[in-house]
């Protein structure tokens, strides 16, 4: 999505208006620095969404507490912080882990005890460059193309990271809508479980009809955080990215073969999927696989 630089502007300021206001509260009390990046930095007049990283302090026992209990829920603990800092506002990805972008094109906006004035001098002082397009995406492969939006930077260093080092392979995928499972136990389980309008109820009977196309029994599937039937569940499938924290979990100790994840569901779009599989080094994904925003 591509945004008119003004209305970048506007966000921006908007997310330091609220830090400076917030800065003693929580949960914005554990942000240290906030720094911008990418095509707005380069002076885009139409930059592809704002990139900003967020600089945490270290050590904060609530923040620490906060994440365990976020993890423990397969939810992100970063949510609440992007709630203080954009409320429901699009356009606008916060990054929390440097170590999936190469920060030389960082301009520091703020930083902890500075007043707003300050901040807003920075970001205005960015020249505008005509000529800069769009920046290139960090952290991507072909199979991203489309869904870089939907795909947040910190997720896409992961799943680069763990192609490069042949832990992982993705393919994409198109799935293909489809009715009520034949078996009704398990179909009872999708209703129960999502609104026949809710795009996850259609996520999850493409997956399922997905797997049936491939004479794998959807009772040895692990659906979106929760088992269909069986326990000793190698075929997994998420949505929203909600769960993809568990895959190296799930194939190194579960002995998984095979992840689904629908970045993003919809109830009219095309169900836009990556099929991840273990590679030869899947003993390396573990080494750095994190959590961000």
């Amino acid at each position: 999505m591509l945004v008119k630089r003004d209305n970048a502007t506007k966000l921006v300021e908007l997310v330091l208006t609220n830090q400076v206001a917030g800065q003693d509260t929580w949960p914005l009390e554990v942000i240290d620095k906030i720094h911008i990046f990418g095509s707005y930095a380069r002076g885009a007049l139409e930059p592809h969404d704002v990139d900003l990283f967020i600089e945490k302090m270290s050590g904060d026992e609530r923040w620490a507490h906060h994440f365990i209990n976020s993890m423990s829920r397969g939810s992100s603990p970063y949510s609440i912080i992007r709630q203080g800092l954009l409320g429901r506002r699009r356009g606008c990805q916060l990054v929390f882990d440097y170590d999936v972008h190469s920060d030389n094109d960082a301009i520091l906006l703020w930083r902890r005890g500075e007043p707003l004035e300050t901040a807003l001098g920075r970001l205005r002082a960015i020249e505008v460059d005509p000529g800069a397009g769009r920046a290139p995406r960090d952290a991507m492969l072909p199979e991203f193309e489309g869904l870089d939006r939907d795909i947040p930077l910190y997720h896409r260093g992961q799943l680069v990271a763990a192609v490069t080092a042949g832990a992982i392979s993705i393919e994409r995928l198109t799935l293909d809508d489809a009715g009520p499972d034949p078996d009704r136990d398990v179909d009872l389980r999708v209703r129960l479980r999502w609104k026949e309008a809710s795009p996850l109820q259609r996520a999850a009977r493409a997956v399922l009809a997905y797997w049936r196309s491939r004479s794998i029994d959807p009772k040895a599937g692990h659906l979106h955080g929760q088992d269909i039937e069986s326990e000793d569940t190698p075929y997994f499938a998420g949505f929203q990215l909600r769960y993809l924290r568990s895959l190296p979990h799930c194939f190194t100790d579960f002995g998984g073969v095979e992840w689904i994840e629908i970045p993003h569901p919809t109830k009219t779009k095309p169900l836009e999927a990556l099929r991840i599989v273990p590679g030869e080094n899947l003993r390396l994904l573990k080494r750095g696989w994190s959590v961000g925003s």
